[in-house]
Order: structure tokens, then sequence, then C-alpha cells
């Protein structure tokens, strides 16, 4: 079970990593409103910190599964 775990949480890493590049390129682009990039800058930050935070939990659940 602790595998499966690892592989969501893995997965949802990916996904937020995803979001802040997205964000991050949004967020550097000059055609973009002022208000618009610094919005997109922030929502990076987020979406990178959840990222940690899931690749954190995955590294747990890998450590269960791979003791158990």
């Amino acid at each position: 079970m602790d595998a499966i775990k690892a592989g969501l949480e893995k997965a949802q890493e990916a996904l937020h990593m995803k979001k802040a590049e997205d964000c991050a390129d949004k967020a550097h682009d000059p055609s973009v409103k002022p208000s618009e990039r610094v919005d997109a800058a922030f929502a990076a930050g987020k979406a990178a910190n959840k990222a940690d935070e899931h690749g954190f939990k995955a590294e747990v659940h890998k450590e269960k599964h791979a003791s158990s």
C-alpha cells in the first residue's frame, strides 16, 4: 500500500512542478500585465512548495515500503 501512496505522491509532485514551471514562464513574460506576472510568480512559488511537500511524502512512503 505504501508503494502505491509513494507513486501517487510522485505523480502529484510532477503535476505541481509542471504548474510551477508554467507560472514561472508567465511571470517572466514581458507581454503579460505586471499584476498578472506578480500573481503568476506567487502561484509558481506556491506550486513549488506543494511539489516539495509531495516529494517528501513520497520519500516517507517509499521508506515505509522498503522497511516493511
